[in-house]
C-alpha cells in the first residue's frame, strides 16, 4: 500500500479557496486566511474583505485619544466579538499622535500643538499604507485659537489640495461636496462648498436646542445615505452616566430654507460618536451580527465625556447601556483593507 501523504493545503483549488474566503465573517480571520501561504495571499484579494464593525483603539493617557501616540504594538478591542488584539505599527508611525476615526485611516500628526504647519498623513494600521498630504495651509490642531475662533481646513483627496476655512467655529463635517462647521455645542452651522471655502449660508439650530442650550453637552454632524443628521447630546443633573445623557436627532431639510427637522428614529442605522468625529453604519450590511444581537439598529454608540468609556443609547426606549471595554481611554476606529487614492 502507498503511504498516505500529508495534505498540502496550498494546493487547494482556486475555486474552493474563493468560496471559503467569501464565508469568513470577520476581518481578522480574513487577514489570517490570506497569511496562510503566498498562493492563498495571491488568490484572495483585499477588495473582497468582509465589512467589519467598529473597533475601539486604546488610548495611552487619562484623556481622549487626541493625546494618544501610536505604540509599537497598539491594542484594539471589538465590542461585538469580545476580541482584544494587537496591531503592529510600522517604525515610521510609532510615537506619532493620531486623530480618528477617518474611514479606516488614522490622521497622524507629525508636530505638537505649537508647530502646526508640518505635514500630516493618513495611515491604515491594518495594511500599513501611508499616504502623505501636502502641508496644511492654516492652523489645524486643537486647541489653538485665532481671535476666539478655531481654524480648520478640508483636504480634498481628488484635487490633492487643502481648502482653508479660517476664523470659523469648531466641529467640521464634509457631506456631498459641502463642508459644514458648527460649534461643539451646536448653535449656528455654517455651510461652505469644499471647492472654495467661501460661506454660502448659515443654518440656525433647532428651537429645542436653543431652549435647552445650557444642558447641551455636544453636537455632531453625521452624513448618512438618508441625508445629513445633527445629533445633540444633553445632560441631566446626575452623576450616573447610564441615567445622565439623552439625545435629540435632526435631519437637514432643503425646502424653502435650510433647517433642522427632529427625528424619532434612524431606522436600520447605528451612529458612532467620538469626542470630535462621528460616522454611521447601516446594520443591514451586517446581517449576521444584527441577528445575533451584536449590533443594534436605531442606536447611538458614544464615548462619555465624563469617563471616555463606550455606551449605547437606545433611541426608541431612551435608555443608556454601558458597554464592556478593557481600556482606560479609547477612540472609535472603523477597520478596512481599502486603499486611499489621492490625485491628480
Amino acid at each position: 500500500m502507498c503511504e498516505e501523504r500529508e495534505r498540502d493545503w496550498s494546493d487547494l483549488l482556486p475555486e474552493l479557496i474563493n468560496v471559503i474566503s467569501k464565508r469568513i465573517p470577520g476581518l481578522c480571520d480574513y487577514i489570517r486566511f490570506r497569511a496562510v501561504c503566498k498562493r492563498w495571499h495571491s488568490l484572495v484579494p483585499m477588495s473582497d474583505a468582509p465589512q467589519e464593525l467598529p473597533w475601539l483603539l486604546e488610548g495611552n493617557g487619562n484623556n481622549h485619544a487626541i493625546t494618544t501616540h501610536l505604540q509599537e504594538k497598539h491594542r484594539f478591542f471589538s465590542l461585538f466579538t469580545g476580541e482584544t488584539g494587537t496591531i503592529c505599527v510600522k517604525p515610521s508611525c510609532q510615537g506619532k499622535s493620531f486623530r480618528g476615526p477617518s474611514q479606516g485611516h488614522l490622521l497622524l500628526l507629525d508636530a505638537g500643538y505649537t508647530n502646526v504647519r508640518k505635514r500630516c498623513h493618513l495611515f491604515n494600521p491594518l495594511t500599513k499604507e501611508e499616504v502623505w498630504v501636502p502641508p496644511r495651509p492654516c492652523i489645524f490642531d486643537l486647541p489653538v485659537h485665532k481671535d476666539g475662533f478655531e481654524s480648520w481646513a478640508f483636504f480634498d483627496v481628488n484635487t490633492n489640495e487643502w481648502i482653508a476655512a479660517e476664523r470659523r467655529t469648531s466641529h467640521p463635517c464634509c457631506y456631498s461636496t459641502r463642508m459644514l462647521i458648527s460649534s461643539r455645542r451646536g448653535t449656528i452651522a455654517e455651510l461652505f462648498p469644499v471647492s472654495t471655502g467661501v460661506k454660502l449660508a448659515e443654518i440656525p439650530p433647532p428651537p429645542e436646542e436653543t431652549q435647552l442650550d445650557s444642558q447641551c453637552v455636544s453636537s455632531h454632524l453625521v452624513g448618512t445615505d438618508g441625508g445629513l443628521r445633527r445629533v445633540s447630546m444633553y445632560s441631566r443633573c446626575c452623576s450616573n452616566t447610564e441615567h445622565c445623557f439623552y439625545f435629540r436627532i435632526y435631519q437637514m431639510e432643503y425646502e424653502d430654507c435650510l433647517s433642522w427637522e427632529e427625528l424619532s428614529s434612524i431606522g436600520d442605522r447605528a451612529l458612532f460618536l467620538d469626542v470630535d468625529e462621528a460616522f454611521s453604519i447601516n446594520t443591514k450590511s451586517y446581517p449576521a451580527a444584527t441577528s445575533a444581537g451584536l449590533v443594534t439598529p436605531n442606536s447611538i454608540y458614544f464615548l462619555s465625556p465624563h469617563d471616555f468609556k463606550p455606551y449605547r443609547y437606545d433611541i426608541q426606549q431612551g435608555f443608556v447601556q454601558r458597554l464592556p471595554c478593557p481600556f482606560k481611554t479609547c477612540t472609535w476606529f472603523l477597520p478596512t483593507l481599502r486603499t486611499v487614492t489621492i490625485g491628480p
